[in-house]
C-alpha cells in the first residue's frame, strides 16, 4: 500500500512540475475568447429582446388604431348610403 501511495505522489509531483503544455494554454485562450464572445452575444440578445418588446407594443397600438379607423370608415359608409331625410313641409303658415 505504501508503495502505491509513493507512486501516486511521485506521479502527481511529476505532472504538476511539468506545468501547462502549449496545447493546454491554447485551449484555455480559446475558451476565454469564446466566453467573451458568448457574453457579447448574450448582451446583444438582451438588447434585441427589449427592442422586440417595444415593437410588439407599437404594433398593438397600431392595430388598435386600425380597428378604430376601420370602424369609423364603416360608420361613414353606412351614413353615406342612407337616403337624405326629406324636409317636412309645415302647413298652416302662409
Amino acid at each position: 500500500m505504501k508503495t502505491w501511495v509513493a507512486v501516486g505522489a511521485l506521479a502527481l509531483g511529476v505532472l504538476s512540475a511539468c506545468g501547462p503544455s502549449k496545447e493546454l494554454r491554447q485551449v484555455r485562450s480559446e475558451a476565454s475568447s469564446l466566453r467573451t464572445e458568448v457574453e457579447s452575444l448574450q448582451s446583444e440578445v438582451r438588447v434585441l429582446r427589449a427592442e422586440n418588446k417595444n415593437l410588439r407594443s407599437k404594433m398593438g397600438d397600431l392595430e388598435d388604431s386600425l380597428t378604430e379607423v376601420t370602424r369609423e370608415r364603416d360608420e361613414l359608409k353606412l351614413a353615406a348610403e342612407r337616403p337624405a331625410p326629406t324636409p317636412s313641409k309645415k302647413s298652416g303658415r302662409r
